[in-house]
């Protein structure tokens, strides 16, 4: 980084306790710029998009193919400092959003600089990170000089589906018996019913399974069960494929000749990936098995498709939770707005600041909120009345704390 820049980082506040966002959410938050003496700016924007990347490689030496694909879902572009000559561009697959916009000289001092973001309401994968392939959902701010290598730092969203409750299909139970008559290594048969509850279960949920086990064969077996996550990756006819176990297990031994009643809980991980099926270059679904292990044989063997649905919010997406609130201080008076005087907001643009009407607490119209954030305070710093202040002395350069990176 610059001498004449002491502090460039970035900044969202958090709209729900999980600190997810999801279609047609807004992303709010700010830039904080502090220089020792003054800079001209060429240009200095913040952007917000959602892409998904798959890549592999097959083969080795001069046999070597890299295979490889890339989907972008939208490109959200905010100025606050654009170059003249640029002004009123469009830029390809580039949506522009309006904001505050300055002059191309920045003085001495912290400034701060506010943004905000609409995510599209259209259908797109969450965010993920798997064996070949990713979905991320990344907040970039970059700032470019004259003569001056370009400054830039990022910070990651995490994006999650909507839990809307409308999967009806996914609460059908599903139920399905083996059979195996035994030939070599024994005598007689063995058959296993395997019923789940339903279909679909949400992260941190518990799957419940009815297993019901007859053998009238001579041999001893095993009960075993698994949930193996697929991952699938896509590029143009190539197709990759990894595999995770979620969970593995082995329950009684069945003797011979005896009859067994089992019901298996697998409680699924809090942060196990959502079933993603919404993605053109990339899956991930999941299969319950439930088999009878028999040596020296091929295993009677149940299999179920399982549907990992995302946790229910904490808090509806348009109202954080108490203290979540955060919304930023107006631009320092020491900024050079460009041309004449900074003229005032425009209206709807940031009505948290700006009309105490709409605020989410009662209590905000006087500047006052619960549980205010204690790292949020800074003596000295005079914002207006009903927002709370900033710390230009925090340590974090590139994020808050408990920010995705």
């Amino acid at each position: 980084m610059s001498k004449s820049i002491k502090e460039f980082s970035l900044h969202y506040d958090s709209i729900n306790e999980s600190n997810t966002f999801s279609s047609g959410d807004i992303v709010e938050g700010r830039v904080v710029l502090e220089v020792t003496k003054e800079i001209k700016v060429d240009s200095f924007f913040v952007k917000l998009t959602g892409d998904a990347h798959v890549s592999w490689t097959e083969g080795s030496g001069d046999d070597e193919t890299t295979y490889s694909d890339h989907e972008r879902y939208f490109k959200l572009k905010q100025y606050f400092i654009q170059e003249s000559l640029k002004k009123g561009e469009s830029e390809k697959n580039t949506t522009l959003v309006d904001g505050e916009t300055y002059g191309p000289v920045i003085m001495p001092g912290s400034h701060v600089f506010p943004f905000r973001f609409q995510l599209p309401q259209q259908n797109m994968p969450p965010s993920f990170k798997g064996f070949h392939g990713w979905v991320k959902y990344v907040l970039t701010v970059k700032l470019s000089r004259p003569w001056k290598s370009t400054s830039s730092t990022h910070t990651e969203l995490n994006f999650v589906l909507r839990n809307d409750g409308t999967n009806d299909h996914l609460l059908q139970p599903q139920s399905a018996t083996q059979d195996k008559k035994m030939k070599l290594f024994g005598s007689g048969k063995m058959s296993i019913n395997v019923t789940a509850e339903k279909t679909g279960y949400m992260q941190g949920e518990t799957i419940k399974v009815f297993v019901d086990i007859d053998n009238s064969s001579s041999r001893d077996v095993k009960l075993k069960y698994s949930l193996r996550q697929q991952q699938t990756f896509i590029a143009g006819r190539r197709t990759k494929r990894a595999y995770k176990d979620i969970v593995k297990e082995t329950r009684d031994r069945i003797p011979s000749g005896e009859k067994s009643k089992f019901i298996v809980d697998m409680t699924l991980p809090h942060d196990l990936n959502v079933t993603i099926e919404n993605c053109r270059i990339l899956k991930v679904q999941y299969e319950l098995k439930v088999y009878l292990d028999v040596s020296f044989a091929s295993d009677p063997e149940v299999k179920f498709p399982v549907v990992i649905l995302p946790a229910e919010q904490q808090c509806p997406p348009w109202q954080g939770p108490p203290g979540g609130f955060q919304p930023y201080p107006p631009p320092q008076p020491n900024l050079v707005p460009y041309p004449g005087e900074l003229p005032p907001p425009p209206a709807g643009l940031y009505p948290n600041l700006y009309d105490p009407t709409v605020l989410p607490y009662p209590e905000a119209a006087a500047g006052v909120y619960p549980n205010p954030n204690p790292h949020a305070i800074q003596p000295g710093f005079q914002p207006a009345p009903s927002a709370p202040v900033y710390d230009p002395n925090q340590s974090t350069k590139e994020s808050t704390p408990n920010m995705p990176y």
